[in-house]
C-alpha cells in the first residue's frame, strides 16, 4: 500500500489472506464466513485503519444499502414482527432500513415513496393500498407485502386457503348458524379471506349477520348490535384485533367464548395466545413474510430485468380456547 493512501478492501484481503469477496462479506455482517475468519479480517481491517467509504461505495454501485419498509400502521401487533423481519434480513444483507408508517391511505403512500426516494433508498417492501398508484417510471423498486399488486414482485399468505380452514374448523365442530365481522372488501386480504370462507361454507352454513368493519380493535355500532342479538353460535372475525373486539363485546354482554358464542380470529398475532384472550385463529407467518420480501426485494436490485414473481405462504390453523364444538359440555 502506498504511503498517503486509504486502505482498501483489496488491501485488507491481502494481508489477511483471502479474498475480496471474503472480506466484503465479513464487513457487511453477512455472515458467511467462520468466526475465526471474521475475527482475523476485523483485526486486520482495524490495525489497517479501513473504514467503509459509503458515498464512494454508492458512487460506484448505483447503491446506498438503504431499503424502506412501508406498513399500514406501527400500533398493530402485526407489522412491527414484520418489520423486525425486514430489518434483520436486510442487515443481513449488508442494508439499512428505514420504516415508516403510510396510514394506510393511497395519496401518504404516494408521498412516503417520494420522500424515501429523496433518502436515497435503493427499493422497499410495502404493504399498499389497492389505490396506490406506482410513479411512471417508478422511483426504485417495490416489493408488495400481503397482496398481489400489478407490475411488481409480491409476497403474501394465502388469505383464501386461510378463510376456507376458517369455514371447515366452523363445521367440523357442528356450527350453522356463523356471524361474519369482514374486512371492507377494497383490501385484497379481507375480500380473499371472506371469499375462502363463503366458499367453503356453502350449503352447509347459514350466514346469518355480516358487518364490515375496520382492522382495529374497535366495533362499530352495526357489529355490537348484532353480537348481543345472540343469533349464532360463531363469529368469524377478519382479523385478530376485531376478534379481541369481538370478545370484549361478548364480556360486556354477560356472555363468553365459547360457552356462549365461538369466536374465530387470523393472524396469530402475539396476544392471541394470552391465557386471557386464548383466540383461535389462521396463523400467517408474519416474520417469513417479511425476510422472503426481503429476499424478493435484493434480489430485483440485483437483476431488474427479471420477471416479477409471486410468492404465496402456507397458513395453517391455531386451535385454542375461544371456539368449541356445538352443545359440548364445557369444564
Amino acid at each position: 500500500m502506498s504511503r498517503g493512501r486509504s486502505p482498501t478492501i483489496k488491501d485488507v484481503a491481502k494481508v489477511a489472506g483471502v479474498s475480496s469477496a471474503t472480506v466484503s462479506y465479513v464487513l457487511n455482517d453477512l455472515n458467511k464466513v467462520t468466526p475465526e475468519v471474521d475475527a482475523l479480517v476485523r483485526r486486520v481491517a482495524k490495525e489497517l485503519g479501513y473504514s467503509r467509504n459509503n458515498a464512494a461505495r454508492a458512487l460506484k454501485t448505483g447503491r446506498n444499502n438503504i431499503i424502506g419498509c412501508i406498513l399500514p400502521t406501527l400500533t398493530s401487533p402485526v407489522f412491527p414482527e414484520i418489520a423486525q423481519a425486514v430489518q434483520l434480513r436486510a442487515e443481513a444483507h449488508g442494508y439499512a432500513t428505514l420504516v415508516i408508517d403510510s396510514g394506510n391511505a393511497p395519496m401518504r403512500e404516494e408521498k412516503v415513496v417520494r420522500t424515501l426516494a429523496k433518502h436515497g433508498v435503493d427499493g422497499a417492501v410495502a404493504l399498499l393500498h389497492p389505490n396506490f398508484k406506482l410513479a411512471d417510471p417508478p422511483l426504485f423498486p417495490i416489493v408488495s407485502l400481503d397482496a398481489r399488486f400489478p407490475g411488481l414482485d409480491s409476497v403474501h399468505a394465502d388469505h383464501y386457503a386461510g378463510g376456507r380452514l376458517m369455514a371447515e374448523h366452523a363445521i367440523a365442530l357442528g356450527h350453522r348458524r356463523i356471524g361474519m365481522l369482514s374486512g371492507f372488501q377494497d383490501l385484497t386480504s379481507s375480500f380473499e379471506r371472506r371469499q375462502g370462507f363463503v366458499d367453503a361454507a356453502a350449503g352447509r352454513v347459514e350466514l346469518v349477520w355480516e358487518v364490515n368493519v375496520h382492522l382495529v380493535p374497535q366495533l362499530p355500532p352495526a357489529a355490537v348490535e348484532a353480537i348481543r342479538r345472540r343469533e349464532v353460535t360463531m363469529i368469524a372475525c377478519v382479523n385478530d384485533l376485531v376478534a379481541i373486539a369481538a370478545l370484549s363485546v361478548l364480556k360486556d354482554s354477560g356472555m363468553s367464548a365459547p360457552s356462549d358464542v365461538s369466536v374465530f380470529g387470523f393472524d396469530d398475532m402475539q396476544w392471541a395466545s394470552w391465557p386471557l384472550i386464548d383466540l383461535t385463529t389462521i396463523r400467517q407467518p408474519l416474520a417469513e413474510l417479511g425476510s422472503q420480501a426481503t429476499d424478493l426485494l435484493i434480489s430485483r436490485l440485483d437483476d431488474r430485468q427479471r420477471p416479477t414473481v409471486d410468492v404465496v405462504l402456507p397458513v395453517t390453523l391455531v386451535e385454542r380456547g375461544s371456539t368449541a364444538r356445538v352443545g359440548l359440555p364445557l369444564p
